[in-house]
């Protein structure tokens, strides 16, 4: 993954360090410029998690992504970055105790 074209993407110039000031920035930097889209899924295009096809998409291709291609390809530059990061899943649970799909 190219972490100079992934910054140039989401408009981000500034320093590298992996710190909360970085980390904050990158966020809001990454929510302003990469839009959620599924228009994947509406176009029966497979969905791959890999990250140099998200990445293709979304950087390369100047387009949006769904959830898990966002969260995935943000977990990367993170990484690239130094940050000290971990993945993990959630589900939404209700008050039935039961989770929803």
């Amino acid at each position: 993954m190219d972490v100079d074209r992934y910054l140039s993407r989401i408009s981000y110039k500034g320093s590298r360090e992996p710190n909360l000031k970085l980390l904050t920035a990158l966020q809001e930097q990454q929510l302003l410029h990469i839009p959620f889209e599924n228009l994947d899924i509406h176009y029966k295009t497979p969905i791959e998690l890999d990250v140099s096809r998200i990445f293709e998409k979304v950087v390369n291709n100047n387009r949006g992504g769904f959830c898990y291609e966002l969260n995935g390809l943000f977990y990367e530059l993170l990484r690239l970055l130094e940050f000290n990061v971990k993945m993990v899943s959630a589900r939404v649970y209700n008050t039935d105790k039961k989770t929803i799909s």
